[in-house]
């Protein structure tokens, strides 16, 4: 799967403007918080303007969400991910599962 950079950028984009918008945040707030100016993050939310990891992990931090939030392509695992993130037991329970999956996957013949 390849990815042009405006289409990263603008998926990206979308993604914090989504977030921004569901923490009740207008970009002015946001831009606020980050001590940006609020072109700069609204160049960034229509993917105008790359953005670099640590501008990301700034805008995840602001936002109170891990910055892998930003970066899934589409909403439907952003709780999943943020509760593992938060939740570090489950995430080594869903990984030994994971891997369990795997190694009995891995062992058995083919049909």
């Amino acid at each position: 799967m390849t990815f042009a950079a405006h289409e990263v950028n603008e998926r990206v984009g979308r993604r914090i403007r989504d977030m921004r918008r569901a923490a009740g945040l207008t970009a002015a707030a946001l831009a606020q918080r980050l001590d940006w100016p609020a072109d700069t993050l609204i160049n960034y939310e229509y993917g105008r303007r790359p953005l670099t990891l640590a501008r990301l992990a700034a805008i995840a931090a602001a936002l109170e969400i891990s910055p892998l939030v930003l970066l899934v392509p589409d909403g439907t695992d952003v709780e999943l991910i943020d509760q593992l993130v938060r939740a570090p037991d489950l995430a080594r329970e869903v990984r030994f599962y994971l891997e369990t999956l795997q190694a009995e996957l891995d062992q058995t013949p083919p049909a």
